[in-house]
């Protein structure tokens, strides 16, 4: 009876109420932690064992020493092919012989069986517009969106530790998820865990080059993040620099040949469509290189479910509905309601300006006639893949080459040109 009274006593001091609330909550926090020490081991533990995904080309290495070189694999040596690829032997053959080989587009539908989608933006290319779908689908098609967050300057080009933790990042999503961000081509395949064998859906849209470029260009002298930093480095550097480059015209630029904007065979781009669709390759990067273009059309046409194009903007709505409807499905309507009307003028340059010179054009084009002959690629198989699904649409195919032909075919319903205003 003592021992009682005394314990009831002790419980009803402050010190006792502390003691014993810190006690309870013991438990929840050592559990807590607990799994974020498993989840953190998870994520640096690198994983031994041979991708799927042999990697063929004519370099035996990457210039820089974090990514990892690129392999010179004998075809015949064995390779485990993935079940759930029908087009695994077509893959390593053309791969073998990469360089010798002309690559033809197709219809074919590549969408993996799968809850994942990964959008690598590409600048420039209305992404603002298709996040702005893929957040307002998500809530009626029952998946998340995820938006990455950017920290450092480069993510796009990443080391393999990060492309492996990326992997690992969606393998742990149970539930459907769409995720974009600025990237370089992943190969999820080669860097999944070996006892998973779902792999993201490729997805992406690209523009015409130079319209792309000018946009880009304007861009960086709208955007005010964006000036704030690029003036202080150039004045950090020289004084006057940093508004010298602010005032720089597009023509002058150009003309004058200018380092921005010189397109020199071998110089780093991050903002083109080759690397975006070569991948996390040095070469990859560079200006005018042969074999990034026919990586990036291997990946176009082997790895990504879609490639829209901007200015065949509801060509690319239908074929995203029917080819990744686990995502887009009612993305044409979704897109052409008026309460979604707001989120498609997002990120406009309310700047006017005077229409680009001919022969400014002309220089343009001609210096990026790599990326040009990938947008016709591009082009190609998206129309392809319109035609294979016109009869269920109901609408009349598109054997269009032009922007022009398009909105003919298309008058009634096509005006994502409003979007490309500069």
């Amino acid at each position: 009876m003592h021992f009682t009274l005394t314990w009831r006593r002790w419980r009803n001091t402050d010190n006792a109420n502390a003691i014993i609330g810190i006690v309870r909550y013991i438990p929840y926090v050592a559990c807590v932690i607990s799994l974020k020490i498993y989840v953190m081991m998870l994520l640096v533990h690198k994983r031994d064992y041979a991708p799927d995904y042999a990697d063929y080309d004519d370099y035996a290495a990457r210039l820089g020493g974090e990514r990892q070189a690129a392999s010179r694999v004998d075809p015949t040596t064995t390779t485990t092919a993935e079940p759930e690829d029908p087009f695994w032997d077509e893959k390593q053959r053309i791969l073998s012989r990469l360089n010798d080989t002309v690559l033809q587009p197709s219809a074919f539908n590549r969408t993996p069986d799968t809850i994942w989608l990964f959008y690598n933006r590409i600048p420039r290319t209305a992404g603002q517009t298709v996040v702005s779908l893929l957040k307002s689908l998500s809530g009626d098609l029952d998946y998340q969106h995820q938006e990455h967050v950017y920290r450092t300057p480069w993510q796009r080009l990443m080391s393999e530790e990060e492309q492996k933790n990326l992997a690992t990042w969606f393998e742990y999503n149970f539930w459907p998820k769409t995720y974009d961000r600025f990237s370089l081509f992943i190969n999820f395949t080669e860097h999944r865990s070996p006892y998973v064998k779902l792999r993201p859906a490729y997805m992406t849209l690209a523009r015409d080059p130079v319209d792309k470029f000018i946009s880009y260009f304007r861009f960086k002298r709208v955007d005010s993040e964006r000036v704030k930093t690029e003036m202080s480095a150039r004045e950090r550097q020289q004084p006057g620099t940093g508004r010298k480059w602010y005032w720089k015209k597009l023509e002058d630029c150009v003309l004058k040949e200018d380092p921005e904007c010189e397109f020199r065979e071998g110089s780093e781009t991050y903002i083109s469509a080759i690397p975006f669709l070569c991948g996390q390759h040095d070469y990859c990067l560079k200006h005018g290189n042969l074999w990034a273009l026919q990586k990036a059309k291997f990946h176009a046409e082997y790895e990504y479910s879609v490639i829209g194009l901007v200015e065949h903007w509801n060509t690319t709505l239908a074929v995203l509905e029917h080819f990744l409807p686990s995502f887009f499905q009612g993305v044409q309507q979704r897109y052409w309601e008026a309460g979604f009307q707001d989120k498609r003028t997002v990120n406009k340059n309310p700047k006017k300006y005077k229409p680009v010179s001919e022969t400014v054009l002309k220089i343009l084009k001609d210096k990026m006639a790599l990326e040009y002959e990938l947008y016709e690629f591009l082009k190609q198989r998206l129309h392809q893949q319109f035609d294979s699904i016109a009869d269920l649409l109901k609408l009349p195919t598109t054997k269009i080459h032009s922007r022009s032909t398009e909105k003919a075919a298309l008058s009634s319903w096509d005006r994502m040109d409003i979007e490309l205003r500069h």
